[in-house]
């Protein structure tokens, strides 16, 4: 008998040995200091990045500097200026020039906003679903004359609406409201 406890623990000794790593087992704390070390040397890299910063910005303060003017337009698809603007900057360097020239030469285009399309509800009581079939559950019970938003239209025969009065999303079939006003 005891010989199996001791062949037992030998195994189970064995067993731990393996599984906590073997010969690669590295103690948490080890692990620790590691991460530690690393997180310095990236602090000590931001601090050198911050002082190198603060050197330059002295120097430009202490150089005379001279002024240009930027300008900016944007322009709608329909081509017509919608805003105009003219800021002064200091000329530093000559890569400085190159960088606003190309900046100021992109025009970003206004995004005109879609009319939003409002029906009513034509049928005297319609229910309004959690999804686009018979199938998903009743959310809501609209009335004759309800009007609701068309969030979207997949041309399945179901939209997405929003009740305007309730702000209630739900999904409802197309031919039960009045016809598109966009």
């Amino acid at each position: 008998m005891g010989k199996i406890i001791i062949t037992t623990f030998a195994f189970m000794a064995f067993a731990f040995y393996e599984l906590s790593g073997g010969n690669e087992f590295v103690p948490i704390a080890d692990e620790k200091r590691a991460a530690l070390a690393i997180e310095k040397a990236e602090e000590e890299r931001l601090e050198e990045e911050r002082l190198l910063a603060e050197a330059k910005a002295e120097r430009l303060k202490a150089e005379p500097q001279e002024q240009i003017v930027l300008a900016s337009a944007t322009v709608s698809t329909s081509g017509t200026v919608v805003q105009q603007a003219a800021v002064t900057a200091p000329l530093v360097e000559e890569e400085k020039i190159e960088a606003v020239t190309e900046v100021a030469a992109v025009v970003e285009p206004v995004v005109e906003e879609e009319p939003v399309d409002i029906r009513k509800v034509t049928a005297a009581r319609v229910n309004m679903r959690q999804g686009p079939g018979q199938n998903f559950s009743v959310v809501a019970k609209l009335n004759s004359g309800d009007e609701v938003e068309i969030l979207q239209d997949p041309g399945d025969g179901w939209v997405k609406l929003k009740v305007q009065e309730s702000g209630r999303v739900g999904w409802m079939a197309d031919f039960l409201l009045t016809a598109s006003n966009i």
